[in-house]
């Protein structure tokens, strides 16, 4: 997997571009686990570009949602393709990850405060 990040005012915007798998971890470690790990860091993940999930992808998005959570960090997670967003839903994760449908939708959640899990 690769990631395209880019800076936008007042986020972090990063583009996925194949399978999150195994492939994806070193990129995660060293290119977005930087961005929340400093407190008040905000990260949207553009997943259009990655058609393809498994249980190392869904664990890679797990450490760094638990990182910017720690950290006083967030994660929105945006453009899910079809099936990642049934992996997502089958395993409940969509109560742990803020999601959003559009680009638009998760910027606009950025300058909302952060939802609770129960809300």
């Amino acid at each position: 997997m690769d990631l395209a990040l880019a800076a936008h005012d007042g986020y972090t915007l990063a583009r996925t571009l194949g399978p999150l798998d195994e492939s994806a971890r070193d990129a995660f470690r060293q290119q977005l686990h930087p961005v929340v790990g400093q407190s008040g860091g905000r990260l949207i993940i553009d997943l259009a570009g990655s058609p393809r999930i498994n249980s190392a992808g869904i664990g890679n998005l797990v450490a760094l949602v638990a990182d910017a959570n720690t950290n006083g960090s967030r994660v929105v997670l945006c453009n899910l393709p079809a099936f990642v967003s049934m992996v997502i839903g089958v395993t409940k994760l969509d109560r742990y990850f803020e999601i959003a449908g559009t680009l638009e939708e998760a910027e606009r959640r950025l300058e909302q405060p952060p939802q609770s899990l129960t809300d």
